[in-house]
């Protein structure tokens, strides 16, 4: 059996996972990064993508994440995200009009904060495809 450790999902609405797993895997603004058992301390800025977390019975899930922190201490891991959702939960419809909306406001404003709206982008481009990974 692979060695575990405790991981802490949140959000500032909830909790979204708590307990032990044996790896994770979360999109940071410099790559993806994997964490086992046994890691090196480790702060990172998380960015925008797929977090997949293999939890202590050997089964998978899959996030979306957006933004803020990942913190690796000695025996537990927390991901302290702005927005985090499973798979499971995303509504891959309004999903999919967030990207319409982001790409209109894109396309046709000069003046608009376009690292938001990229932002934006990226968020239900993940949302659409983690959501139709995990459904199929």
């Amino acid at each position: 059996m692979a060695a575990t450790f405790n991981l802490n999902i949140v959000t500032p609405e909830k909790t979204v996972l708590s307990g032990d797993v044996t790896s994770v895997q979360v999109p940071s603004v410099e790559g993806s990064l994997g964490i086992l058992a046994g890691h090196a301390p480790l702060l990172a800025e998380l960015g925008v993508g797929e977090c997949v977390v293999r939890l202590a019975d050997g089964t998978t899930r899959q996030l979306v994440v957006a933004g803020g922190f990942l913190d690796v201490a000695k025996t537990k891991v927390s991901v302290l995200a702005n927005t985090a959702e499973f798979d499971d939960e995303i509504d891959v419809s309004r999903a999919e009009a967030s990207l319409i909306r982001a790409r209109e406001l894109l396309s046709s404003a000069e003046s608009v904060d376009r690292t938001a709206i990229m932002e934006s982008m990226r968020r239900a481009q993940a949302r659409i495809r983690i959501a139709k990974s995990g459904n199929s």
